[in-house]
């Protein structure tokens, strides 16, 4: 059955430090030179973890989280809120409201009222979730392998959609917002339309771990349990190239930059960035993470390195300047992403859910299972 260890991992983690939770100290933020102009493309238009047992190849993750040994941020520095889980899946389209995954359902948690605004009931467990880009759809796959999209306005079914015959842990709306994929332990990727409707499926080879779509919907990234990321053609679904030779895991994911020019990848042997089209490796340094991100506005790449103590950094789009790094993370971070206006970050590890200004580094909001 599934191999266990990263969830363990984040599982222990989490014990660990809820114990001492009055007393968690808050990462320092420490600023590199800025960017210089030549390093950041021209901003391009703007284009979910899934946490889950890992049946395949874990990376090199600390057995218990390194305490940290920053000092205490003051407390008018952050808010501390309780969400109903640290799963995060998305902002909503505006930036205030930030969806968060449960086992029961999908949580609306609004930041500025600091208040549950509402919760998405599921008829069973919710392994994987994803929002359409534009706010209006919610789409979750449930512990029967099934997919159901709901209508955020009025949470209305819209469609369960069948098909998966294992557990799906990978769910991505199209940029465009008028396709779902879908990727499962049974090998299948599936291409639905927002009615419900199967457009398309095939067999990569293998189980099918992480997925990533490029901005004009026109490429499919696959990461499998055992072998290279896969680069497919969606207009022709055929096979365009094979990207390194690493295999993936359940947290593992592929992102590609919002001007289409590099596709990132968090693989159990590292992180890995190719150029686009050639596919040429432009960037491997990090050798143990588990969460990487573009941002919208396509000027930075963030992403953890679980062998700095869980740093969290960012850097150029092609990782070869370091703008800021926030250290001091009490646990390896499986899950980032930005704000659609590239304002904010969000870091999940097990210990907290962390809303990161991007401007100055600060720490705006802290999630915890418990606030002092």
């Amino acid at each position: 059955m599934l191999k266990c260890a990263v969830f363990l991992i984040l599982i222990i983690s989490t014990c660990l430090v809820i114990t001492s939770c009055r007393a968690e100290q808050t990462a320092v933020t420490t600023v590199t030179a800025p960017l210089t102009e030549t390093a950041i493309p021209p901003s391009p238009p703007a284009n979910t973890p899934e946490v889950a047992p890992s049946r395949s190849p874990t990376p090199e993750v600390l057995t218990e989280p390194a305490p940290t040994t920053a000092p205490e941020t003051p407390a008018t520095a952050s808010v501390c809120f309780t969400p109903a889980d640290l799963i995060p899946i998305a902002f909503m389209p505006e930036g205030d409201r930030l969806l968060v995954r449960t086992g029961s359902g999908v949580q609306i948690f609004n930041l500025v009222t600091m208040q549950e605004e509402s919760f998405f009931k599921a008829p069973m467990n919710v392994l994987a979730a994803a929002l359409s880009p534009d706010g209006s759809t919610l789409a979750w796959s449930l512990e029967d392998h099934t997919i159901q999209l709901l209508r955020i306005a009025d949470q209305k079914l819209i469609n369960t959609l069948p098909g998966h015959a294992d557990v799906v842990y990978k769910l991505r709306f199209s940029p465009s917002g008028d396709r779902l994929i879908s990727a499962s332990h049974d090998t299948w990727v599936r291409i639905w339309d927002l009615e419900g409707n199967l457009l398309y499926d095939f067999q990569p080879d293998g189980e099918v771990l992480g997925i990533g779509i490029s901005p004009d919907d026109k490429q499919l990234a696959t990461i499998p349990f055992d072998g290279p990321l896969k680069l497919w053609d969606l207009v022709d679904h055929k096979l365009i190239a094979e990207l390194g030779s690493a295999t993936g895991y359940d947290t593992s994911d592929a992102v590609f930059s919002p001007d289409g020019r590099y596709l990132a990848a968090d693989l159990a042997t590292g992180l890995y960035l190719w150029s686009l089209p050639d596919g040429e490796l432009q960037w491997d340094e990090v050798k143990n993470s588990m969460a990487i991100a573009f941002s919208p506005d396509g000027r930075y790449l963030a992403y953890s390195d679980i062998d700095e103590n869980n740093d969290i950094i960012l850097s150029s789009p092609d990782g070869s300047q370091v703008v800021r790094t926030w250290e001091g993370i009490q646990a390896p971070v499986w899950e980032m992403f930005f704000s659609p206006d590239s304002t904010n970050l969000v870091t999940a590890d097990g210990v907290g859910l962390r809303v990161w200004s991007v401007e100055d580094g600060k720490l705006l909001y802290i999630g915890k299972y418990a606030c002092p």
